[in-house]
């Protein structure tokens, strides 16, 4: 209700400005391509398009698909400034690595605008494997890796995320944490393989890791402020997943300089104002939730965001 308010009081007043748009449409944007204020909603899951602008923040998600091999996909195209960044979103922030909730709950708890998920470390750590480098907020909570594209899926590469909005990957071992923190990263998240780098695709890891069809789950950037994050469906009627190169393939040609292949299978996912847009089933061809996590990836705040109360 609070959604449909809010497209209405926006359509309104263009109508009155006399300024005609189409159902859905962005209402008319400033220079920098936001709203000069208030926020502006749109969902049409049967066209599959989803659309969210605020004064700092501009997300415009598209679903796709193909008949062969079937594959269905998300594409969310995300610009923002001011301050409106991508960061770690704990499910619980008093106990950050025991306490889990579904994702969708994760992002109405928090208001948080789009959000898919991350790099699931809080698996490794429990089954006390090798976690990889992990820093959240300003903080190392792991510093155990591997050697670059030695062992098993995932290779543990990072993304490091900079409070200037800038990303960046980099191998499992090439930088140590506190090398991190002097580069001035506040997040750092370990999976892999980096699929994209300075332009260039990863061709090494590509071959090597994430090989089967699957559902994937990444997050790539052009430039600091211009974000892609993609979600592939799998294991489904409608969709038989990609390998991380083939999920590399759609990042390249949104022209991202950088790109980093999250965890997949059933913790993939993406979330748009509370809820989740993509398609998980069980095997009663039921849909579900995404896996529980101990946190997302996520970015913007928004009252409008659906109530933690509201059906799945």
């Amino acid at each position: 209700m609070k959604r449909w308010l809010a497209c209405c009081l926006v359509l309104a007043a263009l109508m009155m400005a006399g300024i005609a748009m189409a159902e859905g449409d962005f209402p008319e944007l400033n220079a920098e391509g936001f709203l000069d204020s208030g926020e502006f909603v749109y969902e049409n899951e049967a066209e599959g398009v989803w659309r969210y602008c605020s004064d700092t923040l501009r997300v415009e998600i598209i679903r796709y698909s193909q008949a062969k091999p079937k594959l269905t996909w998300f594409e969310a195209e995300v610009f923002s400034r001011d301050g409106t960044l991508w960061h770690m979103i704990p499910a619980d922030p008093e106990n950050r690595w025991k306490g889990d909730e579904y994702p969708y709950k994760i992002t109405r708890i928090n208001r948080t605008v789009l959000a898919i998920n991350s790099d699931y470390a809080q698996l490794r750590m429990k089954q006390k494997s090798r976690v990889g480098i992990i820093i959240r907020a300003g903080e190392i909570i792991s510093s155990k890796t591997s050697a670059k594209n030695k062992g098993s899926f995932p290779n543990l590469d990072t993304l490091a995320i900079f409070p200037d909005g800038n990303m960046e990957t980099f191998w499992s071992d090439e930088l140590k944490p506190e090398e991190y923190l002097e580069k001035g990263a506040s997040d750092v998240l370990a999976f892999g393989p980096w699929m994209i780098r300075d332009g260039e695709r990863n061709e090494a890891g590509l071959k090597k890791y994430g090989t089967s069809r699957q559902p994937r789950a990444g997050i790539g950037m052009e430039e600091p402020g211009h974000y892609w994050a993609i979600m592939v469906e799998g294991r489904s009627n409608r969709s038989s997943g990609t390998s991380v190169a083939g999920l590399a393939d759609l990042f390249m040609n949104k022209n991202c300089t950088v790109a980093f292949n999250l965890d997949g299978g059933q913790t993939s996912t993406m979330v748009f104002m509370g809820r989740q847009i993509c398609e998980i089933k069980n095997e009663y061809n039921r849909r579900i939730s995404a896996r529980r996590t101990a946190e997302i990836l996520g970015i913007g705040q928004s009252e409008l965001v659906a109530s933690p109360d509201d059906p799945f």
